[in-house]
């Protein structure tokens, strides 16, 4: 399997595990999980570029795929609030993590996920 491929595969792995994480009101967790990190790693992968780091995948994404397009704006702030949330809940213990806040996460994540995978697929990477 390509490493587009695995980047993808885990990024939907994440997805899936924060939903249920999110039905056992797990939101801490579910936070965690839906920060598509490995999303934006398949994307960067395409250019053959490879990071473990975090803050170099939001620069890179930004840098490669919202100032050069397809991706807006949008997309990196929303890439950068996961981030946050993801740091809150796993390195925060007086900060709650709502429910509302854990659902909108998912809901964004899903929603990147799709346009990742409708990249992939129109630039000849299967996913």
């Amino acid at each position: 399997m390509s490493t587009v491929g695995h980047y993808i595969l885990i990024a939907e792995d994440c997805l899936e595990e924060a939903v249920i994480l999110y039905q056992n009101e797990k939101f801490r967790g579910a936070c965690g999980r839906a920060y598509y990190f490995d999303a934006v790693r398949a994307l960067l992968a395409t250019k053959g570029i490879i990071t473990k780091s975090h803050a170099a995948a939001r620069g890179l994404f930004s840098a490669h795929f919202v100032k050069e397009g397809p991706f807006v704006k949008q997309d990196s702030t929303l890439f950068n609030e996961l981030f946050e949330l993801r740091q809150t809940g796993e390195y925060d213990p007086d900060e709650d993590i709502s429910e509302s806040d854990t659902r909108k996460a998912i809901d964004t994540a899903s929603e990147f996920l799709l346009q990742v995978e409708a990249y992939l697929r129109e630039n000849g990477f299967t996913t």
